[in-house]
């Protein structure tokens, strides 16, 4: 290392601090909290230094020997604010406070004369420019949240990073949406509190959360992560929790979101809006009253600490709802939620002992378990109003509890050693009281729809846990910092099915003359001449206990080449096993090495500015979800039947008659009971699911305040994982990368591309028929290879001021190919790793275009301003262009049976058949005679754009000598509720049949709310 004062000048000036005390935001780090950095001695050498940081909140000290070329590093430290000294003996020589923030590094450099006692470090400041850092997103701490006007979920604070996009709220229910990363789905995110990776394991959707008043910092990494981050390729969300100190605090803090102060939701209708009503969010109801109490302090001082939270909350939610298929039914139902005291009570605490100056020691826990009562009333979709009969109570349980035991062991100055082990669990069980009545959906266009008895439903146990172990170490070695580590994860489920409410599940619907009804059991076509009635009944019973074993290994290095430039150099290997009701193996993958690659360069060698970019490769693990509808024993039928007539008082159908003549004809299978082996499930060539990414950035500090940067990033698929469903692997699908030669076992029944071939005697019982594997060719499958590239280039400017900080983005983005990934928002499916893409060929006829998640232009601004040490303003606002639109209807021009299954949302319509004569004096349509109308994905416009901003204000004050702060945050201040998804299915039941709700809006902007705060501080 060079010795002189002006190696000290330009080391010291790339910060040193690395993320500012309480900044609004910041480029995220390498995964560690590290103070490390030079000490340069003008008139000596550097024998019987040494650098010792002291946390000023709860003493917790580390001291490291500066090495021989003035080098220090004091690793793994807990996020806080530090002293550094830097000392000879007991003679201290320069001293300076500092802040270590969530996952990043801090360079501190010093300058000392060894002749004097004490010298005070001068020039130092916050950098604008991190060139220590190579991924990308950000860094925010709980209190800058305080300042913005941020709804209290983790997709509120996702969605302040770039290139962050809210994805369709089809799967979010009652909630507010779950985020999409780079073009990712929403189902290929993971998070962590504290390490414990609290991630939806079941399909992929959500996370578990705490109360923001317990969280300390969030870290939501948008790409170019390290090796000790997989299992997912989206993005990640980190973060940590609050701590107890020396000092002994009592908080005391109220939330308040009165519906009386929310804005009139927006309703939708069939036939262009003319008809009855899709969706309804007029009379929606969210009122929420949070209460929170914590305790923070030294059990002993200086070495054991507690921070405890309790948050009793209050909520209420009404809204209105509909049975069946989303796209094909409008709302008929009110429900009313409501959840309160022990029923609703969070609590949750972390204790934190030092043992010694060494080794370190973490436990945190939380419970987070609910119960609500939700009751359902009838809804009258005619004229929008709900009336008083009570027609079902559902009982809710969710949430969960988790625990985690973490250590941190610095067994040398240079090689540290952490381990954690923990658990979560989430609970899903829904309890219904009318367990006698069926579900009755009814998807025709009649004024007078049919409906059932109760809220129908199926009956059983539902709920996951996670346990985790994992162990990391960190070498230092010169200038490589070396990190390998190990990950373990045995994610169990539990769903069980026990029937079905009515033991049916009804849905109406309408062939038109001369259409298809075709799936892998029967091929009708309706010659009546006419249109005519049908109803189909789903029963989809069974399941058990499931789990995943996932495995992962990583080893990176970090490699200071220069003073200029950094390199990180890694890889991951991830092992993924998957196993069925009973323990038989299902899917068993090993990635092949992934690598992590960046490099960051300091171009003039002034911390001023920095060159850097990354190259991953990620994977994701099969869901759970694929286990329970494959592996936990489902059983999936549906039989279709022409009626009578329809009992007013059941909803259920009066004479029931299969629609073929023959019941075993007309009934489709799509899941049979029998788990398959892993022989007959997965094709011997089949990789995980993954994608590459490339990312490449520039950082310019104008001034001690203000920076401007450039990023672009590249993502693509390299495999894609899906299940194939065509004839050559009935009865069972099978899991494969589409686009490329596969083989599997057969079971029980075979084709030829043209016919049935003689089985052999063997029955379909799950296992692998001996003899009976073969090898298909890309062009018998008939797949497309999967295609998902996503394009952005962003560009920022931070300000960041003592009173005035903002954040302002501009992301230019394009997401195209023919798959989404784990789920598929255009038709709101949710079977992570199983949607219907790729079940068969023509499904995928016309599927390369433009993503759902493709937002084109997207403009983000955010920040606060103390207007003086009392009164802070915070603002929040996106402007967002529209997303694409699809066509979808429910025929091709293709019977093939090797490329048409008979299922699914294809991307044609049926426009009418040139009848021939039948030969017996009549006429019929043949399938070469049917006219279609092809619509490539994405080419039916976007919906409109959206223009959000949120305002907040929150004011300091003291009574009493305690500390007090009251707050007001309104969202949406303008009220724009503009449609963010629309119904995309222009054929509904059968192909020729319109599907009358086509274009309904689903969902809108979230109508203009308020938030208000009160909280104490003593």
């Amino acid at each position: 290392m060079k010795n002189s004062n002006t190696h000290y000048l330009k080391t010291f000036k790339r910060s040193l601090t690395a993320i500012a005390i309480s900044t609004v935001i910041g480029m995220s780090t390498a995964s560690a909290e590290d103070i490390k950095g030079n000490v340069i001695v003008t008139d000596g050498t550097t024998t019987g230094l040494s650098v010792k940081a002291v946390n000023t909140a709860t003493n917790t000290t580390r001291s490291v020997d500066v090495d021989a070329d003035g080098s220090y590093r004091l690793s793994k430290l807990p996020t806080g604010s530090y002293e550094v000294t830097v000392s000879k003996g007991n003679t201290t020589l320069a001293k300076e406070t500092i802040r270590v923030s969530l996952g990043n590094n801090t360079t501190a450099d010093f300058s000392v004369e060894s002749s004097v006692e004490v010298i005070s470090v001068t020039g130092s400041r916050v950098s604008m420019v991190d060139v220590s850092s190579m991924d990308s997103g950000l860094t925010i701490g709980e209190g800058d949240i305080d300042r913005m006007p941020i709804a209290r979920n983790l997709t509120a604070v996702a969605l302040l990073a770039p290139g962050v996009v809210l994805g369709d709220n089809k799967f979010a229910g009652a909630g507010v949406g779950f985020a999409s990363f780079g073009g990712s789905s929403v189902a290929e995110n993971s998070c962590y509190i504290n390490g414990l990776e609290v991630t939806n394991t079941r399909q992929g959707l959500g996370c578990g959360s705490v109360p923001f008043e317990f969280y300390n910092e969030f870290q939501v990494k948008t790409g170019g992560y390290s090796a000790k981050f997989g299992r997912a390729t989206g993005g990640v969300i980190n973060s940590n929790t609050k701590s107890g100190t020396n000092d002994w605090e009592f908080t005391a803090s109220a939330t308040f979101q009165p519906d009386s102060l929310r804005e009139e939701g927006s309703v939708s209708r069939q036939n262009g809006g003319t008809g009855r009503i899709f969706r309804d969010t007029r009379s929606d109801v969210n009122g929420s009253t949070e209460l929170t109490f914590s305790a923070a302090g030294p059990i002993i001082e200086d070495t054991l600490f507690i921070y405890a939270l309790v948050n009793p909350r209050d909520t209420e939610r009404s809204y209105t709802d509909f049975t069946g298929r989303d796209q094909d039914n409008g709302v008929s139902e009110f429900r009313e939620r409501e959840s309160s005291g022990s029923d609703n009570l969070f609590w949750g605490g972390k204790i934190d002992w030092d043992i010694n100056e060494d080794h370190r020691l973490s436990y945190f826990t939380y419970s987070d378990e609910n119960t609500a009562e939700e009751k359902i009333y009838r809804f009258d979709g005619a004229n929008g109003t709900y009336g008083n009969e009570l027609i079902d109570t559902e009982i809710r349980d969710r949430g969960g509890k988790a625990w985690s035991l973490s250590y941190t062991g610095y067994l040398t100055n240079d090689l540290v050693v952490t381990a954690m082990t923990g658990n979560i669990r989430t609970e899903y069980t829904t309890n219904i009281a009318n367990q006698e009545c069926a579900s009755v959906a009814d998807s025709r266009n009649t004024a007078n729809p049919a409906q059932g008895c109760g809220s129908g439903g199926r009956i059983g146990q539902n709920y996951d846990d996670n346990d985790q172990t994992r162990i990391d170490i960190e070498y230092q070695l010169g200038d490589h910092t070396i990190s390998a580590g190990y990950d373990y994860q045995k994610r169990s489920s539990t769903n069980r099915i026990d029937r079905m409410a009515g033991d049916h599940a009804w849905t109406y619907n309408t062939i038109a003359a001369d259409g298809n009804l075709t799936t892998n059991g029967i091929n009708y076509t309706n010659t009546t001449g006419a249109a005519h009635d049908y109803v189909a009944d789903r029963i989809f019973i069974g399941g058990g206990d499931f789990y995943s074993d996932l495995k992962a290994y990583y080893i990176e290095d970090n490699w200071q080449i220069t003073d200029d430039l950094l390199l990180s150099i890694g890889g991951r290997i991830d092992e993924f096993d998957s196993y069925a009701v009973g323990g038989g193996l299902l899917t068993s993958f090993k990635t092949d090495i992934a690598p992590r690659l960046g490099f960051s360069w300091d171009v003039n060698g002034d911390g001023e500015s920095k060159l850097y970019g990354t190259f991953g490769h990620y994977y994701l693990p099969v869901a759970n979800n694929t286990i329970y509808r494959v592996g936990s024993g489902i059983s999936d039928s549906t039989a279709y039947y022409t009626f009578d007539s329809i009992d007013p008082s059941t909803g259920n159908p009066v004479n029931p008659t299969p629609i073929t003549g023959n019941i075993t004809s007309s009934t489709s299978i799509s899941s049979p009971a029998i788990a398959p082996a892993n022989e007959v499930f997965q094709a011997q060539e089949a990789d995980p699911f993954s994608k590459q990414e490339f990312t490449i950035g520039y950082d310019q500090a104008l001034n001690d305040n203000l920076s401007v940067s450039i990023r672009g990033t590249y993502r693509t698929i390299l495999t894609a994982l899906d299940d194939y469903c065509g004839k050559y692997s009935y009865p069972h699908c099978v899991m494969l990368n589409p686009g490329e030669a596969s083989s599997w076992y057969k079971d029980g029944l075979y084709w030829d591309g043209s016919a049935w071939g003689d089985a052999g005697g063997n029955t379909t019982d799950g296992q692998p028929d001996p003899g009976s594997l073969r090898k298909h060719t890309k062009e018998e499958i008939g797949l497309p290879e999967a295609k998902n590239d996503y394009l952005a280039w962003q560009l920022s400017t931070k300000y960041n001021q003592d009173n005035f900080r903002f954040d302002l983005t501009y992301t230019w983005s394009r997401s195209t190919g023919n798959f989404e990934g784990g789920v598929k928002s255009d038709i709101g499916q949710a079977d992570a790793g199983l949607t219907q893409d790729f079940d068969f060929a023509a499904l995928m006829d016309g599927s390369d275009g433009y993503q759902p998640n493709d937002r084109r232009h997207v403009f983000k601004f955010f920040g606060s301003y103390d207007y003086n040490d009392d009164l802070t303003f915070g603002v929040n606002a996106t402007l967002s262009s529209g997303r694409p639109l699809s066509i979808y209807g429910k025929g091709h021009p293709s019977d093939d049976p090797n490329l048409f299954g008979g299922w699914g949302d294809f991307f044609y319509t049926y426009h009418g058949c040139d009848l021939t004569d039948d030969g017996a004096g009549g006429q019929e349509c043949l399938n070469e005679n049917k006219h279609y109308n092809k619509h490539p994905r994405g080419s039916a416009g976007r919906t409109s754009w959206t223009f959000n901003v949120d305002l907040s204000a929150s004011y300091m004050f003291e009574v009493s000598g305690i500390d007090m702060r009251a707050s007001v945050d309104v969202f949406n201040v303008l009220n724009s509720q503009q449609a963010t998804s629309l119904n995309e299915h222009y054929e509904s039941g059968s192909e020729g049949t319109t599907n009358s709700w086509y274009g309904a809006a689903y969902s809108w902007q979230t109508p203009r709310y308020v938030r208000l705060g009160l909280e104490a501080r003593f």
